[in-house]
């Protein structure tokens, strides 16, 4: 077997997880257990994951539907911001809305 096949089948396997763990996080607000105490809104913790794996996923979709083009470079871009975007949604997902900013300084 070859390592390509392989790591393609490994990525497939972990991008399917995100996108289940993200779908369920949207629908029900399940967040898995390493990670329950620290999400405060695991709807938005949940869009975030799936955007993340969406963005993951879009490079290597475009490559193998297109080969290394223009179309190529453009889905690596889009799915790079995508990645950024998605993180952001994660990291606001763990920030309480009811308390005030974390870097407040006590007095």
């Amino acid at each position: 077997m070859d390592w390509h096949y392989t790591a393609g089948l490994a990525e497939g396997l972990i991008l399917g997880i995100m996108t289940a763990v993200g779908t369920a996080a949207i629908h029900t607000g399940w967040v898995p257990g390493w990670e329950r105490g620290r999400v405060f809104r695991p709807r938005l913790w949940g869009q975030g994951l799936l955007l993340l794996a969406v963005s993951l996923a879009l490079p290597v979709i475009a490559l193998a539907l297109a080969g290394p083009t223009v179309f190529w470079l453009a889905a690596c871009l889009v799915g790079g911001a995508g990645v950024v975007v998605g993180a952001a949604l994660m990291h606001r997902s763990r920030r309480d809305r009811r308390r005030g900013s974390p870097t407040t300084a006590a007095s």
